[in-house]
């Protein structure tokens, strides 16, 4: 291992910033994310979030910063042998048509995967995303928002990544589907050695599923710490800028909904 690794991180970024045209959408972030960890990126709207989700597997290359896995720089790695290691679930995630097994077992034949071994993968995945196999004959654009999730969590772990990538996972959920994928994501912490990095808006979801978070804020990295205690350890006009920020966010949503 390089001496990047000495932090012993499973992931690590620095000094990481991305402009795209003319605009600062990540100032400067650092981070370190410990194999097996939790670890939830909280951040009101236009925080920078999702962008930064997306440079972990390099769908976006970052102005300056680099990002390490294992130690090693990702740039020196292959796009696709990345996004093996590293699998990332959209926050509306796109299914194909055909069966729910299809959409499994579609990533597995593009890495050359034996036929009898994806079916097994494909079983195994099922389970670990609180998915019954009766799912597996079932029509993918016929599922719910929630089962969609589920399976889309499904297709990532099939792939066996070191590090899953969640960007809002119940963003469009109503609050019975939230728990029920919720449920699911923390089932998979009990998995040995899965590092998980999850995107959400609210804090009391990075509470229920991280073990640290950071809160990001145009960009920047505003706070870190043991998501029990994040709010708490905030200062008081930060704090109130966040929650401010949020509630920003629910009016844009309402507004947004007349409008449909």
């Amino acid at each position: 291992m390089s001496h990047h690794g000495e932090g012993g991180y499973k992931l690590e970024v620095r000094d990481l910033s991305l402009e795209m045209e003319g605009g600062t959408i990540l100032d400067s972030v650092n981070l370190g994310i410990q194999e097996g960890e939790a670890f939830c990126i909280l951040g009101g709207s236009g925080a920078g979030k999702s962008m930064l989700l997306r440079t972990l597997v390099r769908l976006h290359e970052p102005t300056t910063g680099e990002v390490f896995l294992d130690g090693s720089t990702i740039c020196d790695l292959d796009p696709s042998d990345l996004r093996r290691r590293v699998s990332l679930v959209q926050q509306s995630p796109a299914m194909l048509e055909g069966t729910v097994e299809e959409n499994l077992m579609f990533g597995l034949r593009l890495a050359d995967v034996p036929e009898e071994e994806a079916r097994t993968r494909v079983r195994e995945a099922m389970t670990r995303a609180s998915l019954d196999p009766s799912f597996l004959d079932r029509r993918a654009e016929k599922l719910s928002g929630g089962e969609r999730q589920r399976v889309a969590i499904a297709r990532a772990l099939a792939i066996r990544p070191q590090v899953l990538l969640l960007d809002e996972p119940t963003a469009a959920l109503d609050p019975r589907t939230t728990r029920e994928v919720e449920r699911a994501i923390l089932g998979l912490k009990e998995a040995a050695n899965l590092t998980m990095v999850i995107v959400t808006h609210d804090i009391e979801q990075a509470r229920r599923l991280g073990d640290r978070t950071i809160l990001l804020r145009r960009g920047r990295v505003v706070a870190e710490g043991d998501s029990a205690s994040l709010l708490e350890d905030l200062d008081p006009e930060e704090r109130a800028r966040y929650l401010g920020e949020l509630d920003k966010r629910h009016e844009d949503e309402r507004e947004g909904d007349a409008c449909e």
